[in-house]
C-alpha cells in the first residue's frame, strides 16, 4: 500500500513538472538579458512593494535601474507606477520620493497612482505617454516578471523594450514560481 501510494505521489510530482516547465522557461526568459544601450523617451518602473512609506528592497533595486538609465542619459522621464496600498501613500509617490532623494527632479517623473497590479500598471501608464510625447519606453520590472509584462505592454500599445532587474535581495524560485501561476491567470483571461 506504500508503493502505491509512493508511486502516485511520484507520478503526480512528475506531471505537475511537466506541467509547470513551459511556464517557467518564459519567467526565466530574461535571466540573462542586459538593458540596449541606445535611448528610449523613459522608462517606466512597474511598483513592488513599500515598507513604512519606504520603496521595498525589491522596488529600489527596480529604481536604481531607472536611476542608472536616467543618468546615462538614456531616458529623459522616469515614470512611476504603481497605486496606494497599505501605507497611504501611493507606490508611485514612495518611488517619486525616493527618485528625488537621489537627485532626480520633480520635472523628469510622472506618476500613475490608480493600478493595482500589473495590467493596470501599463493601461493606466499609457494615458501618461501621448500627452508628454513619450514614444517608447524602457520597462523597468523583475527579470521573472519582464516576459507577462512585455506582453501587457504590447496589448497596452505600448513600444516597449525590456530592463530587466536580476534581484539580488529575492529569493528567485520563490518568486518565479508565483509567476508561472500568473502566467497560466494571464493566458487564461487574455
Amino acid at each position: 500500500m506504500k508503493k502505491r501510494w509512493l508511486w502516485s505521489g511520484v507520478i503526480l510530482c512528475l506531471i505537475f513538472a511537466l506541467l509547470i516547465i513551459p511556464f517557467w522557461v518564459q519567467a526565466s526568459r530574461y535571466d540573462d538579458v542586459r538593458v540596449a544601450d541606445h535611448p528610449r523617451d523613459a522608462a517606466l518602473v512597474l511598483g513592488a512593494a513599500l515598507w513604512d512609506n519606504q520603496p521595498s528592497p525589491a522596488l529600489r533595486e527596480r529604481l536604481q535601474m531607472a536611476l542608472s538609465l536616467y543618468h546615462k542619459g538614456q531616458v529623459q522621464w522616469i515614470i512611476c507606477s504603481g497605486g496606494v496600498g497599505d501605507d497611504g501613500i501611493s507606490e508611485a509617490e514612495g518611488m517619486k520620493r525616493y527618485l528625488m532623494e537621489q537627485g532626480v527632479p520633480p520635472k523628469d517623473l510622472l506618476l500613475e497612482e490608480e493600478s493595482t497590479n500589473t495590467k493596470e500598471n501599463l493601461q493606466y501608464s499609457k494615458k501618461l505617454l501621448k500627452p508628454n510625447d513619450i514614444q517608447n519606453i524602457y520597462l523597468v520590472t523583475h527579470d521573472y516578471h519582464m516576459y507577462r509584462s512585455l506582453a501587457l505592454a504590447r496589448q497596452a500599445g505600448i513600444r516597449a523594450e525590456p530592463a530587466p532587474v536580476h534581484s539580488s535581495v529575492l529569493f528567485t524560485p520563490y518568486y518565479k514560481a508565483r509567476e508561472c501561476l500568473s502566467i497560466i491567470k494571464y493566458r487564461l483571461t487574455k
